[in-house]
């Protein structure tokens, strides 16, 4: 079976990772993404923290499922072959500071004269309207500028934290698909293309709801969250393990009962929510003491059992490795990559029963599928030879 995007044809001019993941998530649902990249020796770093054989483990997982070409745009030819390729796109996404593509022939008002039904999915920091649109922008610059790291870490002070994982980076690439997806929708009733903006600040701001709301009705604001506020949270067992258990008020009597502590049910303290947050330290810790009589198991069988949200805090190697879940849903499959061989990469989280996604290709090699794309574009073997020996590919 063919995913849902089966027939589209995505130009990805991306580095990094929020504009790669925004064209992985395309390719994983079916369309045919075509990675540009530059053809100059070095010009993808593959050292660092997941190089693996001498390639970078950082890129491979974030553009599998696509096909690679090497095109020197600064080169009149580099420029007029990319020009053929966008007469035959769908999408295209890129992610440098913006000015960067118009300097190279490549911008959203020349691409949309040579294809007036292509989508231009632009990725940023800031967005071209932004004051700040000229500064670099970064996954940390963000969650530090949007507030994010404001109510992240712990509620007893220290340095900033920011989330585990570059969360900006890969919510404005989920952001920059949903504004394709809406786009080509409005495409096939209108027939024309767009662009779109997606930035690394626009995201997180658009993700502090609840931490917004507060603010707004109290007028304080809000501070470092730790792991949760009240019983809604992590708490440490005796095994050393955390498990977070996350009772609603519904559930607060039930979750009171489960860790052998009945008689806060009543408790002017607690017995109510706005309560139990203006009492928060006291909860905590009686049921932290409770806690670190079971071990992890233990209590997350309990809470279980109680009808109570839980589940235990695992590390990378846990959830990757061994957890069942992981295997059912099957995220984390394999595939065949040219010099590294087998391995390992992350599934398709969306599934769809009629024309469900897919894992079918390893990231490419620099330049890997060059003559074959160019190719279906009209050009023979020898105007191939010859930009070759041009260094244009």
């Amino acid at each position: 079976m063919t995913g849902p995007l089966d027939g589209v044809r995505v130009l990805d001019c991306t580095i990094a990772l929020a504009g790669p993941f925004a064209s992985l998530v395309l390719a994983d649902l079916g369309a045919d993404v075509i990675k540009v990249e530059n053809p100059s020796p070095g010009a993808r770093e593959a050292s660092g923290l997941a190089a693996y054989k001498g390639e970078s483990g950082h890129f491979m997982i974030a553009n599998r499922n696509k096909r690679g070409i090497a095109l020197d745009l600064k080169q009149p030819e580099g420029r007029e072959a990319f020009h053929r390729l966008v007469k035959t796109a769908d999408v295209l996404v890129q992610n440098f500071r913006p000015g960067v593509m118009d300097r190279l022939g490549c911008g959203w008002e020349k691409l949309h004269e040579i294809n007036p039904g292509l989508i231009y999915c632009s990725i940023s920091g800031f967005g071209e309207s932004s004051p700040y649109a000229e500064q670099a922008g970064f996954d940390l610059i963000a969650q530090g500028m949007s507030g994010l790291m404001s109510v992240t870490g712990s509620p007893e002070g220290g340095e900033p934290v920011k989330a585990g994982t570059p969360v900006c980076d890969l919510g404005t690439g989920m952001y920059g698909v949903i504004g394709i997806l809406a786009a080509l929708h409005h495409r096939d009733k209108t027939g024309h293309g767009q662009h779109i903006e997606a930035t690394l600040l626009d995201t997180p701001i658009s993700w502090l709801t609840w931490r917004a709301a507060e603010y707004w009705g109290t007028g304080e604001i809000p501070e470092p969250q730790g792991s949760g506020r009240a019983v809604y949270r992590a708490f440490r067992c005796s095994d050393d393990r955390w498990v977070n258990i996350g009772p609603s008020n519904k559930l607060w009597p039930i979750a009171c009962e489960t860790v052998g502590l009945p008689e806060l049910i009543a408790d002017e303290r607690f017995n109510s929510p706005a309560n139990r947050l203006a009492n928060n330290k006291e909860v905590t810790a009686l049921f932290q003491e409770a806690f670190l009589k079971k071990t992890s198991s233990e209590w997350i069988a309990a809470f279980q059992g109680a009808g109570v949200p839980v589940g235990p805090i695992l590390n990378v190697a846990d959830i990757l490795d061994d957890d069942p879940h992981v295997k059912a849903r099957e995220m984390v499959v394999e595939v065949d990559h040219p010099v590294v061989g087998k391995m390992k990469t992350l599934g398709v989280p969306v599934k769809l029963s009629e024309t469900p996604g897919a894992v079918t290709r390893a990231a490419p090699l620099q330049g890997q599928h060059t003559r074959e794309v160019l190719a279906e574009v009209g050009y023979t073997d020898e105007q191939l030879d010859s930009l070759s020996d041009q260094c244009v590919i």
